[in-house]
């Protein structure tokens, strides 16, 4: 009766949860979600997943009284806890009467049922298994073609004219072969979740596109991915990507990380699922399947690709991830190493326990042979390696423990164990240990580290979320970690410690502000030294971030100020500063929507350097980075033509005022303190 009478008031109050107010299009709310990813993190995210992922849950929304793990792990802003929590109200309780249900859910707030509301439903039915016909294919399926173009305006020097004199010239100093042009055309098909295909290709700007060295676009790819048919849960084939378990064995997809979201650490256990992206290393091709037997699903895949090294009688030094082919040097390179991997898992999953078990073997037809220094002394060398690891979640009353050990053939060892805690409804809490042994180094294991390396590593990290208040919510962590063997920069073992402190306020639905502190201590080599012994000495950053997102009518806005300090050793302490200004506006009469940006930064040292995530045309990203003096605006610019045709074009300049007059190094050399750049995207459905 009380549930009853509760979902009769939220139902009255619904008003102020309307999620139209709160996120003016879904495509905003994700790409809030993922700068407050990449806000603390220097690596690469492929955001192209993590939208589709998205935007494909907000074409078609979850089922809250029929959902499961790997369908709520696609909502990249929950957290584990909530993830169980959710699922666990709706056993216990049965059927949500209504979405606004989701507050009586512990650990969820109204900031997080905001987010929740594009993405999600409270329905009956199931059709996730109903028998297709090629009618409703025809009738119900989505079609959609890219096409987009990318260029710089400023000439650079890989693209200078080289008199006769010069042309034979070192293979490494050679002009690009192709022209300034980036090209990607892109098909995709979805019939709601069951049926997903389509194919992708791409010319990096200065590819060749046609001549003598390539015969059209440098990189094809194909993909397909049926789910729910009969007893098999997932089918893949072409290219795809696979994830289990915590990372440690295989985790070829995004991943959790350090950032603001303090209690997502760990990487989502997805499966099989189709690969739609440019990325040209990081993805399998061939094919696989997952079997579903009760609680159980058995998975089996196989990939057999053409990989990117240098290879001399043999052997090559290291595995080549840029996907760039524009001179003879780089064309040399392409496609010179086969790579195949054959990989197994075996999951039991049940309300309160999961726990299952990933193999995976991988082949070169070379061998893989590094070249050796203090750093890299224990990295893989060979051309075979066996992985295998055991993962498992087990929930017992408020406490969620996860973990994963793994093992290679060579005897090597990685684990990660942590424990979810969730004592009342306003706190949350996490701890996490991780051990990677030196000598663990496998091909695509991704997980929670200080670095990007899964190896040589030992921490453990606490992480808290509390509500104290309406509208206010504070996050923090802490992470302590050792590198018990010397690594990149640092010649000998060393340690570190990260902090961070966050506080989130949300005045009204068209009101939010935060301030975020960080405090970064970690260790390097003392630069210039001449001592025999490598000397080794503390290295200290300190940041300090304030945004206010506000809207008023149409216009929306976003101001952030941001600073650092930092210092080596007994150095003086160095600063840098940014701030920007973000306007945004929809016009009410014309399908026009218009993002503007100012922004000026002062870093006095490399180490002071900023990155900030900026607006972009569909599909694509920015996260540029910024050092000296300077400034930096963008205008993007989206068009409707039609309900079916939209248009994007975005054109971005960083014009520096430290005196330099060259930018960047080697073939990306531009004469001058500026650079520009412009895009253009195309979309047309039917």
């Amino acid at each position: 009766m009380k549930r009853i009478i509760f979902c009769i008031i939220l139902l009255f109050l619904s008003c102020v949860v309307n999620a139209q107010d709160v996120v003016t299009t879904t495509e905003q709310l994700i790409a809030d979600i993922f700068e407050q990813y990449t806000a603390e993190s220097e690596e690469t995210i492929d955001y192209e997943s993590f939208y589709d992922d998205l935007m494909f849950c907000a074409q078609n929304p979850i089922n809250l009284n029929q959902t499961n793990r790997e369908e709520l792990e696609k909502l990249q802003f929950l957290s584990e806890i909530q993830v169980e929590n959710i699922l666990s109200y709706v056993y216990e309780s049965g059927s949500m009467q209504t979405i606004y249900e989701l507050q009586l859910v512990e650990g969820l707030d109204m900031t997080d049922i905001r987010r929740m509301l594009p993405f999600v439903r409270i329905g009956e039915s199931d059709d996730s298994k109903k028998k297709i016909y090629w009618k409703d294919l025809v009738k119900y399926g989505k079609n959609e073609l890219l096409f987009r173009l990318d260029k710089g305006l400023e000439t650079k020097e890989g693209y200078q004219f080289l008199p006769n004199e010069d042309v034979n010239m070192p293979p490494t100093l050679a002009n690009y072969l192709g022209n300034e042009l980036y090209n990607s055309l892109k098909y995709r098909f979805h019939f709601k979740d069951r049926i997903q295909f389509g194919f992708s290709a791409e010319k990096d700007a200065g590819e060749q596109f046609w001549g003598n060295q390539n015969k059209g676009y440098d990189f094809y790819s194909f993909h397909a991915q049926f789910n729910n048919f009969g007893k098999f849960k997932t089918i893949v084939l072409g290219d795809f990507r696979a994830n289990f378990g915590q990372g440690l064995v295989l985790h070829t997809e995004f991943g959790m990380g350090k950032s603001s979201y303090v209690l997502n650490v760990t990487p989502r256990s997805s499966g099989l699922k189709k690969y739609s992206s440019t990325d040209e290393y990081n993805f399998f091709r061939g094919g696989g399947a997952t079997f579903k037997l009760g609680k159980l699903d058995l998975t089996a895949f196989y990939s057999n690709k053409m990989i990117d090294g240098d290879t001399v009688n043999g052997t090559f030094p290291t595995i080549i991830k840029t996907g760039y082919h524009r001179t003879l040097d780089e064309l040399s390179k392409k496609q010179t190493v086969n790579q195949q991997i054959i990989g197994g898992n075996l999951t039991y999953t049940n309300m309160n326990l999961q726990i299952g078990f990933t193999a995976v073997h991988t082949s070169l037809d070379n061998k893989l042979v590094p070249d050796k220094s203090v750093y890299n002394y224990f990295y893989f060398s060979g051309s075979k390696q066996t992985t295998g690891g055991i993962f498992y979640r087990y929930r017992w009353k408020k406490l969620n423990l996860f973990g994963e050990t793994a093992v290679t053939d060579k005897g090597s060892l990685a684990t990660l164990n942590g424990c979810y805690f969730n004592p009342v409804s306003q706190v949350s809490l996490v701890v996490l240990q991780r051990y990677y042994s030196p000598e663990y180094d496998t091909f695509y294991a991704s997980s929670f580290s200080a670095t990007s390396r899964i190896n040589n590593e030992s921490g453990i990290y606490l992480g808290a979320e509390v509500r104290p208040f309406r509208r206010w919510k504070f996050a923090a962590y802490a992470d302590n970690y050792r590198f018990p063997w010397p690594k990149y920069g640092i010649d000998a073992p060393s340690d570190g410690h990260d902090y961070l402190f966050q506080a989130d306020f949300t005045a009204k639905r068209n009101l939010t502000m935060y301030w975020r502190l960080k405090y970064e201590e970690n260790q390097t080599n003392l630069s210039g030294s001449t001592a025999t012994m490598p000397e080794i000495v503390p290295q200290k950053k300190t940041s300090l971030r304030y945004q206010l997102v506000y809207s008023y009518l149409n216009f929306s806005f976003k101001n952030v100020l941001e600073g650092n300090l930092v210092r080596i050793a007994y150095a003086d302490w160095t600063y840098g500063v940014i701030a920007s200004q973000d306007v945004s506006y929809e016009f009410p009469k014309i399908p026009l929507k218009i993002d503007f940006r100012m922004q000026f930064f002062d870093a006095q040292n490399y180490l002071n350097r900023f990155y900030s995530y900026e607006k972009d045309v569909l599909y694509a990203f920015s996260i540029p980075m910024y050092y000296g003096l300077g400034s930096r605006y963008y205008l993007n610019l989206q068009y409707d033509v039609t309900k079916k045709l939209s248009v994007w074009f975005k054109i971005a300049q960083t014009v520096y005022a430290d005196d330099r007059e060259t930018l960047s190094s080697g073939n990306e050399t531009i004469s001058g303190n500026r650079k520009t750049d412009m895009r253009l995207l195309v979309k047309w459905e039917f």
